[in-house]
C-alpha cells in the first residue's frame, strides 16, 4: 500500500503554491457559485462542477477604490469608496457600471462575501465604454486578493455606514 510521505507533501506544498492572481480568480469564482446556488431551484439542473469559465450576465452592487498609480494597496484610502454594480463577471474579471467617467487605471473592488463580510480583490483596468444612459463600462482584471489594514476597514465601514444615511 502507498503512504504519502509528510516530508514530501510539505516540499511539493511549497514548491506549488498558488500564484496570487490565480487565488483571486478561485475565490472570485467561489463567490459566483455561491450567487448562482442561491439562486438554484432544488435539485434541478446541477452539475458536477459549477465553476465555468464563461461569462455570466450578473448584477451585483460592488464598492470601486480608486488606486493611484504611485499607491499600494496597504495605503489606499478606502472612505473613498463608491458604489457600481457588475454587469459581467467571470474568472479572470469583472464588467462594471459606474455612472461617472472615472480615470484610475487600478481599483481595489469590494465584494460582499456570504461568508467572511466582504473580499477586496486589486484590479487593473482593461477598457473604459460609454453605454446608453449615461453609463460607463469597466473591464477590470483581477490581480490579487487584498486583505486591508484594519485601519482602512474602519474607515471603508464608516464609508458604507454614511453612505446607507443618505
Amino acid at each position: 500500500m502507498i503512504t504519502a510521505n509528510p516530508v514530501f507533501n510539505s516540499l511539493t506544498s511549497i514548491l506549488n503554491r498558488l500564484h496570487p492572481r490565480r487565488k483571486a480568480s478561485m475565490v472570485l469564482s467561489r463567490i459566483m457559485s455561491q450567487l448562482d446556488l442561491r439562486d438554484l431551484p432544488y435539485d434541478e439542473g446541477v452539475n458536477k462542477n459549477r465553476r465555468q469559465d464563461g461569462t455570466r450576465h450578473v448584477s451585483i452592487g460592488i464598492w470601486l477604490i480608486p488606486i493611484e498609480d504611485t499607491q499600494t494597496p496597504s495605503n489606499v484610502d478606502t472612505s473613498l469608496a463608491m458604489p457600481a454594480v457588475t454587469c459581467d463577471m467571470r474568472r479572470q474579471g469583472i464588467g462594471v457600471l459606474v455612472t461617472t467617467n472615472v480615470r484610475a487605471t487600478r481599483f481595489l473592488v469590494a465584494v460582499a462575501d456570504q461568508d467572511e463580510g466582504w473580499r477586496f480583490f486589486l484590479t487593473d483596468v482593461r477598457h473604459v465604454s460609454t453605454r446608453p444612459g449615461g453609463w460607463h463600462q469597466l473591464g477590470l482584471d483581477v490581480v490579487k486578493i487584498i486583505d486591508l489594514e484594519s485601519l482602512q476597514m474602519m474607515h471603508f465601514r464608516n464609508r458604507l455606514q454614511a453612505f446607507s444615511e443618505l
